[in-house]
């Protein structure tokens, strides 16, 4: 298993694995991650066995308040510590940069996953909290 910094070349598997873990979302796209990662090359980060991205995270780095996101692994290869060792990664680039507060959201339908989280050192802030969001058309 290599973890490494995602590449433009793999974008196509990357995209594969969100649509079939169900974390896919309409800004998923090509032309976004070439930016994301020209701006901060360590920001998305692929599992990779034999040609074959199993699993990713993606993080925002800000010097207040940074987050983690998209961590997934494909479904046939859960269980094999695969979402420990990418979150891991990803907190160790953050910690690398002297953050001192992250933060991750976990959608309703993934309720299940808190307690992966939990186990991780993670903790709940709130059962209530409302996520809004605003989009802006972008080239």
């Amino acid at each position: 298993m290599k973890m490494r910094n995602y590449s433009d070349s793999d974008f196509p598997l990357l995209e594969q694995l969100l649509k079939e873990t169900g974390i896919y979302e309409p800004y998923d796209r090509r032309h976004v991650f070439k930016r994301k990662v020209k701006h901060d090359p360590e920001s998305i980060i692929v599992a990779e066995e034999g040609g074959r991205i199993l699993g990713c995270v993606f993080l925002i780095y800000d010097e207040w308040n940074s987050f983690i996101f998209h961590l997934c692994v494909h479904p046939e290869h859960r269980g094999r510590g695969l979402g420990k060792m990418l979150i891991e990664r990803a907190e160790g680039v953050l910690k690398s940069r002297g953050i001192r507060r992250c933060m991750l959201f976990v959608e309703g339908k993934n309720r299940h996953t808190v307690s992966f989280y939990k186990k991780m050192g993670w903790f709940l802030l709130a059962n209530d909290v409302i996520a809004m969001q605003k989009d802006y058309d972008y080239p």
